[in-house]
């Protein structure tokens, strides 16, 4: 006569030593885990608030200079930190941008303008009253490269509030080398590039 064998209504209790063994396992990969984490996000600015501005009384005459937000090409214009291979760009893991590029370029350059023209009010802001000047400033280009060659390519107008006077127009092109194996490098490099750009900007006076 065959013997029927059935199914254990319960099944055996988990010894202690295991529980405790399974617990011991899941800490220590929970430690490794953490031991092989990312490092944490960094971010950069292009340095325009440490730029000290001329602390001289301007008359309330001083006529005001406004620079317009910089446009970028829409690749470029945003908290990414990115390098160029070729036709790929590249993000940083770990580096951003404080905000958005476009944003860092117009500070920057308002700074280095504001130290260049004492004579006038520069700001980025809108004003109750209309501006003597605006600086309209469009970069087409702003590429760093696996090798670290840096360049950027841009045209910029003065236009003056007043209709009869002419809008002075310019175009140039920039070029620098650095390090770009870390990400406080690409951001040297980026500053010396718009640092270019505002000198040359700089070098013309406009005319209120």
């Amino acid at each position: 006569m065959s013997r029927q064998f059935r199914r254990p209504l319960f099944l055996p209790e988990t010894k202690p030593v295991t529980r405790l063994m399974t617990r011991s396992a899941a800490l220590l990969a929970f430690a490794l885990m953490s031991g092989c984490a990312a490092p944490p996000m960094q971010f950069y600015t292009l340095g325009a608030p440490a730029i000290a501005q001329n602390s001289g009384t301007l008359p309330a005459s001083a006529p005001v200079l406004n620079v317009s937000h910089v446009t970028l090409p829409d690749y470029l214009d945003s908290q990414d930190i990115l390098i160029r291979q070729g036709d790929q760009l590249d993000r940083s893991p770990n580096g951003r941008w404080g905000s958005r590029l476009s944003q860092g370029v117009t500070d920057l350059l308002a700074a280095h303008l504001g130290q260049d023209w004492p004579g006038y009010v520069v700001t980025t802001q809108p004003l109750a009253e209309t501006p003597a000047v605006r600086l309209a400033v469009n970069i087409s280009r702003l590429d760093l490269d696996s090798s670290g060659q840096g360049a950027l390519t841009a045209d910029w107008a003065l236009i003056p509030s007043d209709e009869h006077q002419p809008v002075q127009r310019s175009r140039g092109s920039f070029t620098a080398q650095g390090t770009v194996t870390t990400d406080s490098g690409k951001v040297a490099l980026t500053r010396t590039l718009v640092e270019q750009l505002a000198a040359r900007i700089a070098s013309t006076s406009p005319r209120p």
